[in-house]
């Protein structure tokens, strides 16, 4: 099998990664800088780097697009042009609806396109952040329909194989989806974030207690802002739906919050959002990339958060996020340490509980 990756990034690179670990008899090329290219044949992410874009999807049986959505658009035409007939180009572009309808003027006898969304990531930019792992048990949206699904077959067992789990949406469902579990929490988080930093600007006490589940709630809003002006130009009107509907909850909020008869309101409220936040799977990744924490108590002496970091970096373990909960002078402090996966957690705890760190 051939396969290409346009875009050598973190998603391009741990798919070559992923691909050369888990599928046999696959040859992949790669075309992107010659920087990246470069990079990508040292970390055996890929095959052959290509010199020109019509070379690389000269002799492809599947293509994946790994470039931002403004960059994905306008290579669509380019690739329609180039590829021989019945393969399979695939893009991991964030919003679907844009592309898909896009795609549509574009390929009809020359290949098939399909809208895909990996629900993977890293914070980190490049192909130096690519991991073999990034997709296991992550979900991943193909936007086809049920006569697209036998064609498309070599690209979902390709998937399979790497971890990954499809899930079939049309491209306007997963972006009205995508509104409401992903835009709408990161622009509730940068919100948040302004409204307290200028609350903040008048009395420090602001951002002095903004730890705990604030912090937690806020985290995404450190995300970077290039991602984030395709995404709002490409699903604007289902971002400003659902930010609509939620300033409207909100404003019940405000108003119910002021009586006892609008109180009572939340017994309810909060038993529903228990009832509906414990449905959520467990086991897969989403649109917002989980993080799996442990908590860790130590000694309050010199040396003793080095130790325990540079442990974990000897272990090639790297942590996320790291918050302190609580200190005791002269006593001890408690700090929440949070991981990419749940085995990374697990050998966070082997590896700390050997140098007689409390965990729990």
């Amino acid at each position: 099998m051939n396969i290409t990756i346009i875009g050598l990034g973190v998603i391009g690179g741990s798919l070559g990664l992923a691909i050369k670990q888990n599928v046999s008899r696959s040859i992949i090329t790669g075309f992107d800088n010659k920087k990246s290219v470069e990079s990508a044949l040292r970390r055996d992410a890929i095959d052959f780097g290509a010199l020109s874009l019509t070379s690389a999807v000269r002799d492809a049986d599947i293509v994946f697009l790994c470039a931002p959505v403004s960059a994905i658009l306008s290579l669509l035409p380019k690739i329609s042009s180039s590829i021989k007939p019945n393969v399979i180009v695939t893009d991991v572009g964030s919003t679907k609806a844009r592309i898909v309808s896009s795609a549509k003027k574009y390929f009809h006898n020359n290949g098939i396109f399909i809208g895909g969304h990996p629900m993977a990531g890293s914070e980190g930019k490049g192909i130096e952040f690519a991991d073999a792992l990034m997709f296991q048990n992550a979900t991943y949206v193909l936007c086809t329909d049920a006569k697209h699904k036998k064609k498309i077959s070599s690209l979902t067992s390709l998937l399979h194989s790497i971890g990954a789990r499809v899930l079939f949406l049309s491209a306007d469902a997963h972006d009205a989806i995508a509104a409401s579990i992903s835009h709408l929490p990161q622009l509730i988080a940068v919100g948040m974030m302004n409204l307290v930093g200028k609350k903040n600007k008048s009395h420090h006490g602001y951002l002095q207690l903004a730890a705990g589940g604030f912090r937690d709630i806020t985290r995404i809003a450190s995300s970077p802002y290039g991602m984030w002006n395709d995404i709002l130009a490409g699903n604007s009107a289902q971002i400003a739906k659902t930010v609509n509907e939620f300033a409207a909850l909100l404003n019940k909020f405000a108003r119910d919050v002021q009586s006892p008869k609008g109180r009572a309101k939340f017994a309810q409220r909060f038993a529903s959002a228990k009832q509906w936040r414990d449905a959520i799977p467990k086991n897969s990744k989403g649109f917002l990339y989980p993080l799996f924490d442990i908590y860790v108590t130590v000694e309050d002496k010199p040396g003793v958060l080095a130790k325990l970091t540079s442990a974990l970096y000897k272990a090639k373990i790297n942590i996320k996020d790291i918050e302190l909960l609580k200190i005791r002078d002269g006593r001890g402090g408690a700090f929440r340490l949070s991981f990419n996966t749940k085995n990374e957690a697990v050998k966070a705890e082997k590896v700390l509980g050997k140098l007689k760190i409390k965990v729990k």
